[in-house]
């Protein structure tokens, strides 16, 4: 693990290209939602390889990616999402740093049947 200037990396999420896709499947213990969110972190004439390295090994990286997946995940789903499940894989890309991130979740249905009753 290693950590990194946090403003830098700040700048570079603010100017990342994201996409999210994702759906809900039924499974014998409920609904889950599945969906993966990609970043790509501009370079700006940096070592990209490099780059890439030091994202793969920064907590402080990984998880402002697995926020935005998050935020991404809860727009789309179609009811409030449970405990998420993540993996994050970090990789240089022609473009400059593509972070992938996968994110499974129980789907919380809210109706009358689920509420407790007073």
């Amino acid at each position: 693990m290693v950590r990194s200037g946090n403003a830098r990396w700040g700048e570079l999420f603010e100017h990342a290209d994201v996409m999210s896709e994702g759906r809900a499947r039924s499974e014998t213990s409920g609904q889950f939602w599945y969906g993966t969110t990609s970043l790509i972190l501009p370079a700006y004439d940096c070592d990209v390889p490099l780059l890439a390295a030091i994202a793969a090994r920064d907590m402080h990286v990984r998880l402002r990616a697995i926020r935005v997946a998050c935020r991404e995940a809860s727009l789309r789903a179609p009811a409030r999402l449970g405990r998420l499940a993540c993996e994050v894989e970090v990789k240089p890309d022609p473009r400059g740093v593509r972070i992938d991130v996968d994110v499974q979740a129980p789907l919380i249905e809210w109706s009358a049947r689920t509420k407790a009753a007073p």
